[in-house]
């Protein structure tokens, strides 16, 4: 009867002496791929910006292509004025200067646009138009030159922010891939890739506005 009991109580004791071991590696093992639990936070994180940087990026795309539209039409402006003002300027004043003659039995002609002028009277209109045209120009040059800036800086930043939604997709492809193969170089690759993107969002932020 005592061997039987002693038998029973060792195969107890060995079942528990199996079951604490089993226990014990399960402890090291969930300790050992803890890390996991993390890369749903840093998903979702990666993933909120990557949507702002994606709003932000055709935010922008369309801010610069209005503001080269802007430039262009400025730019037509300009020489659509100036080649208005030259034609009409002189095929006026060449049928005015060359063609027209005092009538010998009416006396002068009456003073007024059309009239015709002596050649230095009109080297002075000659060189207000000259200068009106200059001064047109270079106004309408300015604000062209300002709207193309303003697309160049636009477009700058919707390349930043397209790049800052490329490095955080990437993130989160290899945060999955950690997820699935319990990898952590894997993880910490990914949050690499990850800040790299981040930063570039911040950056693209503080420097176009939010």
């Amino acid at each position: 009867m005592p061997e039987e009991i002693e038998v029973e109580t060792r195969e107890l004791q060995e079942a528990i002496d199996e079951l604490h071991k089993e226990r014990t590696e399960r402890e090291e093992s969930e300790k050992a791929t803890s890390w996991t639990k993390y890369i749903g936070l840093t998903t979702a994180i990666l993933a909120v910006f990557a949507a702002v940087g994606a709003l932000r990026s055709g935010s922008l795309v369309n801010e610069a292509m209005i503001a080269q539209l802007k430039a262009s039409d400025k730019w037509n402006e300009y020489q659509s004025a100036r080649q208005k003002t030259h034609l009409y300027s002189l095929q006026a004043n060449v049928i005015i200067d060359g063609a027209l003659t005092y009538p010998s039995n009416s006396g002068p002609a009456k003073k007024g646009r059309w009239s015709p002028k002596s050649g230095a009277d009109r080297a002075k209109e000659y060189e207000a138009q000259v200068a009106k045209e200059e001064e047109k120009s270079k106004t309408l040059s300015e604000a062209a030159k300002k709207f193309e800036e303003e697309a160049k800086h636009e477009m700058h930043g919707h390349h930043q922010f397209a790049q800052c939604v490329a490095y955080i997709q990437v993130a989160i492809a290899l945060g999955a891939i950690s997820a699935l193969t319990k990898l952590k170089p894997v993880w910490i690759m990914s949050m690499i890739v990850g800040a790299a993107g981040l930063y570039l969002c911040i950056a693209g932020l503080l420097a176009n506005g939010f």
